[in-house]
């Protein structure tokens, strides 16, 4: 069942994208990536529109979007596979006519799944962001 997140679910979605990250992202810095658990518990997430799938209380991942822009898809690993990350998508899809999303170029894996959702990637239409890891931006339609 996918359901808004609301602040009781932040510490949870919080640690979700920890423990993701350090498998889909191993060209970062774990200390980065556990650092960056705090802020978002405490900073993005209360500003963004989140959701969640769960089963029975269990949490198995989540979508982040700041307007248009998805900020965070993060299964659960014992969940990736089944579908779920593709219900998220499909979710916020019905909510807006567009959507984009960044993702780092080194994974392989969060492009193919985008492009399997029908996202290509485009040029920035944003300044891009500081950081070590290049990105592509990808756009829903195309």
């Amino acid at each position: 069942m996918i359901r808004h997140a609301t602040n009781t679910d932040f510490h949870e979605l919080a640690e979700l994208y920890h423990d993701a990250s350090l498998i889909a992202h191993p060209f970062i810095d774990p200390n980065y990536i556990a650092r960056d658990r705090r802020h978002l518990r405490e900073h993005r997430l209360p500003l963004e529109q989140a959701f969640l799938w769960e089963r029975q209380g269990d949490i198995a991942g989540y979508i982040a979007l700041e307007g248009k822009r998805i900020n965070g898809l993060f299964i659960k690993v014992e969940h990736q596979r089944q579908g779920i990350g593709r219900m998220l998508v499909d979710h916020v899809k019905h909510l807006h006519d567009e959507l984009r999303v960044k993702v780092f170029q080194e994974n392989y894996q969060a492009q193919r799944f985008y492009f399997a959702m029908g996202f290509d990637i485009v040029p920035e239409t944003d300044t891009p962001e500081d950081g070590p890891h290049a990105q592509y931006c990808m756009r829903w339609p195309v």
